[in-house]
């Protein structure tokens, strides 16, 4: 975890679609959208398949905005169950992923207004890269902490500002596509976004100097 000298956050964290080259979407997207017309047609077993492709990120995301472990699972069921209600309105000449990140932020904001978050209790949701495959154990401890330090900083984030930064520069996402998600215009998630990493900075360097 860095900061680049125009303010951006860099995060080692799991690929995104938007990442991908242009070849895998096309195959990726193809096998959702025989994914989705299958479940339409009644075969949950193809819906099982969606979960199991999208179910980090969505746990990761909601973990990254509640701070909370037992949260992020409650939020990742309640995000697939809402898919699965309202799959018949998905647009599959689009991707599916915007869409399920944007039932994501809805079904995090609800859990926001509902429960007081555990402000002492924070999750580290592993990707592809686990800690235990490092080569270097010392490697291994140092990301896990840095994943430890980003969730408290980003805690202490106002919600809009953490949901700017956590698409636009943890996962990565286009700007356009972050206010897509977050049904808004470019140039708010782009004031968000600046005024959040100077903040995340900001309390970065207090949890990093010890200070509360």
């Amino acid at each position: 975890m860095e900061f680049r000298p125009d303010g951006s956050l860099v995060v080692r964290t799991p690929l995104s679609m938007s990442r991908l080259s242009h070849e895998e979407l096309s195959r990726e997207s193809a096998e959702i959208t025989r994914l989705v017309r299958m479940t339409l047609d009644g075969d949950t077993a193809a819906f099982e398949q969606i979960i199991l492709r999208y179910e980090t990120r969505v746990m990761t995301m909601a973990a990254r905005f509640l701070g909370a472990k037992d949260d992020a699972l409650d939020v990742a069921q309640e995000v697939f169950l809402r898919a699965f209600k309202y799959l018949h309105r998905l647009d599959l000449q689009k991707p599916m992923e915007p869409w399920l990140m944007r039932i994501t932020v809805n079904v995090c904001r609800d859990a926001a207004r509902k429960r007081q978050r555990r402000r002492d209790t924070f999750v580290d949701i592993e990707g592809p890269e686990r800690i235990d495959q490092a080569p270097d154990p010392y490697d291994g401890l140092a990301l896990k902490r840095e994943r430890l330090l980003l969730q408290r900083a980003l805690d202490a984030l106002p919600e809009k500002e953490r949901l700017a930064i956590v698409l636009r520069d943890v996962e990565g996402l286009s700007t356009a596509e972050v206010a897509s998600i977050l049904q808004s215009s470019e140039t708010t998630v782009r004031s968000q976004v600046s005024r959040g990493r100077l903040r995340l900075k900001a309390a970065i360097d207090r949890l990093i100097g010890g200070q509360p």
